[in-house]
């Protein structure tokens, strides 16, 4: 295991969706709280929004403001750096959405979005969500115990999405309409906690996954093969960004503690649209 990683951060109400605007502050929310925080470089801690719902995964689009999945509103919002906001998808083909846990954007400012809420092992409803730049919503894939996590390879041909009830990490093959066009499983975890949930890729294209209920990062390479296992600070490790200088340290939201943990890594994180 790696050195220690160092609280950064503490006093949140089930932390999660950590993201990193363009002067270096970190922005993590408070599920059972509603509101959403903000953490300059040093350490300091003030409220940013208060969204009136329980808002979970989170990312910066690259014209500065921050998209939340809001599961209590069953939405995903477009937070202005002011703080105000708008629900910018509610419905896929005149269903409402169940409950957004996490997103990811592509190059071209599309987005993907999971919507796990009531889903499980028995009743598998989970599905994920394609939003091209107009905002066209499209359904990627459905009948999954809990889509969570989601991340795309910095080529953007490869959807990756934790699945948490069944332990597996989902790849899809992605068309240039950014629809896939096949999938398979990239990788399964060994047993022990409730399962994987947010995820963050290095520049080497390794995949560092929040296990849940295991204490640990798990770190796979591009086959999909455990290569280290990082301390996450707590047992209860939510997800993960990459931020500090260069992007050389990992950040990790953890709600047993309710906490933020940084730990230094020698491989940078790879660049999100929101950094461009």
């Amino acid at each position: 295991m790696a050195a220690k990683p160092h609280r950064f951060a503490t006093g949140f109400q089930f932390t999660e969706g950590p993201a990193f605007d363009r002067e270096g502050n970190l922005f993590v929310v408070n599920v059972k709280g509603g509101y959403i925080s903000k953490i300059t470089p040093r350490g300091r801690v003030s409220t940013f929004v208060n969204t009136g719902g329980a808002p979970n995964g989170a990312k910066f689009h690259a014209n500065g403001h921050l998209f939340v999945c809001d599961c209590a509103l069953r939405a995903i919002l477009d937070v202005a750096p002011d703080g105000t906001f708008r629900k910018a998808v509610t419905e896929w083909n005149g269903s409402q959405l169940r409950g957004p846990n996490d997103l990811v954007f592509a190059s071209n400012g599309s987005y993907y979005f999971t919507d796990p809420e009531g889903s499980s092992l028995e009743n598998a409803i989970g599905a994920v969500y394609h939003v091209n730049a107009d905002g066209k919503v499209e359904r990627v894939t459905q009948g999954m115990a809990y889509p969570n996590g989601v991340v795309i390879s910095a080529d953007g041909r490869r959807l990756f999405v934790a699945e948490t009830l069944t332990l597996r990490i989902h790849e899809f093959a992605l068309q240039p309409s950014g629809m896939p066009a096949a999938g398979r499983i990239h990788a399964e975890l060994q047993p022990g906690g409730i399962g994987p949930d947010g995820m963050a890729f290095d520049v080497e294209g390794n995949l560092y996954v929040a296990y849940y209920g295991m204490g640990k990062v798990v770190v796979l390479d591009m086959w999909g093969t455990v290569i280290r296992e990082l301390p996450a600070g707590g047992k209860n490790p939510t997800n993960l960004a990459f931020g500090g200088k260069e992007r050389r340290y990992l950040y990790i939201t953890e709600t047993e503690t309710n906490s933020v943990y940084v730990l230094k890594n020698d491989i940078p994180g790879t660049p999100l649209f929101g950094d461009v």
